[in-house]
């Protein structure tokens, strides 16, 4: 059975039972459909290598692009 076929089996079942399945995924999933999820920040010095890393990977189409 694919995921399409367990999907469209899911849509067809009563409101309260889609609801059993969705709360059986988030037990499963912690974090699944969770309201407000966690939210995580580069560090400054990371960002710093990341976007030197990008300049230098990527100059040629950076100076094409401030033509």
């Amino acid at each position: 059975m694919t995921a399409r076929q367990i999907i469209h089996e899911i849509e067809t079942l009563p409101a309260a039972e889609q609801r059993e399945v969705l709360n059986h995924l988030q037990e499963k999933s912690p974090g699944y459909g969770s309201a407000a999820p966690t939210i995580r920040y580069a560090s400054k010095e990371d960002v710093k290598r990341a976007s030197e890393r990008i300049f230098d990977e990527y100059a040629d189409l950076f100076r094409k692009l401030a033509q």
